[in-house]
């Protein structure tokens, strides 16, 4: 992989640093999905990295739609005098999803290893 180290430097000059960030961080940010549909099912995968499963929540409606919200904690360290650079994602998280037909809700399983959340929906 090329990378041109100039251009790295410049990117990361131009990012908010330190406690400018943490006004930021309240923000709702919306995860990236994948949505797959066969004859008799839904396939949804979304990325969380750094999401514990207690701090994740999945409602599906009687309309069909989605909804997967929660928050990534981060721990920083105590006696942390002062945050220099701080890229990683923390707060909450907010995805809505509208499923095209009816959907089997008792049929509703999870997967959620290394960050991917996989869900699987009967039609």
């Amino acid at each position: 992989m090329y990378y041109d180290k100039k251009q790295v430097r410049n990117e990361i000059q131009r990012k908010p640093q330190g406690n400018q960030r943490n006004n930021k961080q309240k923000d709702v940010r919306t995860p990236r999905a994948d949505l797959y549909e066969t004859d008799d099912h839904y396939y949804i995968r979304l990325s969380l990295p750094g999401v514990k499963k207690e701090n994740l929540n999945i409602v599906i409606d009687e309309k069909g739609m989605l909804e997967i919200k929660g928050k990534v904690i981060t721990n920083i360290p105590e006696h942390t005098k002062n945050i220099i650079q701080q890229e990683i994602y923390q707060g909450p998280f907010y995805r809505k999803i509208k499923l095209n037909s009816r959907v089997d809700k008792q049929s509703i399983k999870f997967n959620y290893n290394n960050g991917i959340l996989e869900i699987y929906i009967k039609k």
